[in-house]
């Protein structure tokens, strides 16, 4: 009798999980896939997936995902809301767990936080275009429990747009502990646009809630704006009991470069001990509080150090690489090398690149066309936030991919070396750091042609950043400086041809030539060997 009996009950809990599989199944099928738009016959969830997935904006499979959705459009407005509203109830998520630990059934694709994440990379694509979404949104934050409030906030924050500040800045005074928290991270995805919320932000690090407090201190960072005020108070935070908030305000300041450098004591004397966030983001901080910082981009590293960043930009014209690549050789230095898309196509230019890549220096993107990115009369924007990251995505799914973690070691130098904030802005978005080269010396002339009004010759190039290091009474200490590697036919006086003289020079002042992540970075290099250094 009792195998009978747990015979039946074995058949009654098969055909139980049987009946909820399939009702799990249909549901997921009705609720979302019975009107979800396509594109090239995939659904709309099959897109996100794939992108999840692929976490690299240089793979080729990420571009052709992400302009998949794009082209979807405002069709993926419906679906992307009824992705992010669907919440579990307490028995399904005690279910699917169930499953997975005695079946070994993954159901986890059925669950509502993989739905709400992918609605809100989805939302990041469209950005702007996803407008039509907004007063559902707002009214979902101003009406729904707290979870689904604080996923319409993270959406409203990935679409971006100073329209949505009013929102953001209602939930972040009026919200409860979790609304409030996420909000403050929504209005820092905004970045320079969130301008106005920063009194808001300034009050919220001293509220009582520490996600709030964290929230609040990291938002301040990102927008980047009024130091007078957000420095003071993040330096204080530097001091909450909470380690997160205090890591969490180190990263805020952070971002206000040497505005911020009176903060570096108290940041170097934070524990980092057991503390993974601490531990990656206090050592950045550290490095940035040490950088000069420009509309957001930064234009030079620590000047407590003897170390020059030389970066090299590269569109048409290559005739400097061998000459510069075995002169950095011979001083055991490392460059940084930033090329467009159109010098990246350039089979020619592939064994250059190849070389680039093998002897470790750094490569990057300088926009895909070299594009202008602002007017330079009053510098006003001159292409769209889908031009623009259109733009860098191509050209960063050129540069060969040698396997090294992009994730926290991106950089980007753009087009002309010309930019304002709100390119800064758009290149923190995509998680770019913005560089600049350091001014004060004639570097970046060198591509000018004898025919040119402004025509700078290798001569006046070379006296330029000489007295530059005798005058500063830092020396080049942190400096980027910009080279090109090619300035092509209309210049006969190439400064490619001097540059090992250059080395020679500031290597005798015991300068060490670093790429550029290693200068505004905490990451490690090998210092040079001087018995090897040739004089």
């Amino acid at each position: 009798m009792r195998e009978n009996s747990f015979a039946v009950k074995l058949r009654v809990r098969i055909a139980l999980l049987l009946l909820l599989l399939t009702g799990l199944a249909v549901g997921a099928y009705f609720t979302f896939r019975s009107t979800e738009p396509e594109f090239e016959g995939k659904r709309l969830s099959e897109w996100l997936r794939e992108l999840e997935a692929l976490p690299d904006v240089a793979s080729s499979n990420w571009n052709e995902a992400s302009r998949a959705v794009r082209q979807i459009g405002t069709n993926a407005i419906p679906a992307l809301l009824k992705m992010l509203e669907v919440t579990d109830s307490k028995w399904k998520l005690q279910t699917v767990d169930w499953l997975q630990e005695t079946m070994s059934v993954d159901l986890t694709e059925t669950l509502a936080n993989v739905h709400n994440r992918r609605a809100l990379l989805g939302f990041r694509l469209l950005g702007h275009s996803a407008a039509p979404a907004v007063p559902r949104l707002e009214a979902l934050v101003a009406k729904s429990n707290p979870q689904i409030a604080s996923q319409a906030l993270a959406a409203l924050g990935e679409m971006g747009g100073s329209e949505i500040l009013p929102a953001l800045l209602k939930a972040l005074t009026n919200g409860g502990p979790v609304v409030r928290a996420q909000a403050a991270t929504a209005l820092g995805s905004l970045r320079s646009r969130a301008g106005a919320a920063v009194p808001a932000l300034v009050q919220a690090t001293h509220e009582g809630d520490v996600g709030l407090r964290a929230s609040a201190a990291r938002a301040l960072g990102e927008i980047g704006l009024d130091p007078d005020a957000v420095v003071p108070r993040l330096t204080e935070s530097l001091a909450d009991t909470n380690s997160f908030v205090r890591s969490s305000a180190a990263l805020g300041l952070s971002a206000f470069g040497t505005r911020a450098e009176a903060a570096l004591p108290a940041i170097q004397a934070l524990p980092r001990a057991n503390d993974e966030f601490a531990s990656r983001f206090i050592p950045r901080a550290i490095v940035r509080v040490q950088c000069e910082v420009r509309d957001g981009g930064i234009v030079r590293g620590p000047k407590s150090v003897k170390h020059i960043a030389f970066v090299f930009t590269g569109h048409e014209y290559a005739e400097g690489g061998e000459t510069i690549l075995n002169e950095l050789s011979k001083h055991q230095g490392r460059g940084s090398f930033f090329l467009t898309g159109v010098f990246l196509a350039n089979t020619n230019h592939a064994p250059l690149v190849n070389r680039i890549l093998n002897e470790g220096h750094y490569l990057g993107p300088h926009s895909d066309q070299h594009l202008l990115y602002c007017a330079w009369e009053d510098r006003r924007t001159l292409v769209t936030e889908d031009e623009f990251v259109a733009d860098l995505h191509a050209n960063v799914a050129k540069i060969p991919n040698r396997g090294e973690e992009r994730r926290f070691n991106r950089y980007f130098l753009p087009a002309f070396e010309h930019y304002n904030r709100e390119i800064f802005d758009w290149s923190r978005k995509q998680r770019f750091t913005l560089i600049n080269f350091t001014p004060g010396t004639r570097s970046n002339a060198d591509y000018t042609g004898e025919a040119d009004k402004n025509f700078a010759s290798s001569q006046s190039i070379f006296a330029s950043i000489v007295k530059k290091e005798a005058d500063d009474p830092h020396g080049l200490n942190g400096f980027i400086l910009l080279l090109h590697i090619g300035s092509g036919p209309g210049r006969a006086d190439k400064f490619h041809t001097h540059f090992g003289e250059l080395l020679d020079t500031l290597a005798g002042k015991g300068y060490e030539f670093v790429r550029v992540d290693q200068l505004v970075g905490p990451r490690p290099f090998a210092p040079r060997n001087e018995n090897s250094v040739t004089k």
